[in-house]
């Protein structure tokens, strides 16, 4: 079960939880990918397939860093509040109210608006900025705050 699920309060919904983008993985996957093709396409090894393995492994290790912190990203909007949490064994949680919130900011690149990945940083009162990077669609993740802090509010009157 998800961090945000774990978490959330009684009359708390997820509206939108979100990752990194596919291209995000694909990266991963292509870092991964030369040592798993000579692991398995060098037998049997070699000398030259053993400097191959050893070349390539630093880009598994990169890669493998990069899988694992992947699937450690979760951000999410629920109904009160926006979160982004890190790490698998040592969490680490940046949150703010959605009453909080002063401005959301999406950051995209060309490749970022013809893939539909980008940057959002979230500024709330008394607290910093929350900044994911490489999301999935953050003009919807944008558009899904400010829906929420309207609901919010509409709520509150």
């Amino acid at each position: 079960m998800s961090y945000v699920r774990r978490t959330l309060g009684s009359k708390e919904r997820i509206l939108l939880l979100t990752g990194y983008h596919w291209l995000y993985w694909v990266g991963a996957s292509l870092l991964v990918a030369p040592f798993i093709a000579v692991l398995v396409g060098g037998l049997p090894y070699g000398a030259g397939d053993y400097f191959l393995l050893v070349l390539t492994a630093v880009p598994l290790i990169y890669g493998i860093y990069l899988i694992v912190h992947g699937l450690a990203l979760e951000v999410a909007v629920t109904s009160d509040r926006f979160v982004k949490k890190t790490g698998l064994i040592s969490i680490n949680t940046e949150e703010v109210s959605l009453d909080k919130i002063e401005e959301v900011n999406v950051e995209t690149s060309i490749l970022g608006r013809i893939f539909g990945y980008g940057t959002v940083n979230v500024h709330g009162t008394g607290a910093g900025d929350i900044r994911a990077k490489i999301l999935n669609n953050p003009i919807g993740l944008r558009q899904q705050i400010q829906a929420a802090r309207e609901e919010l509010k509409s709520k509150g009157e």
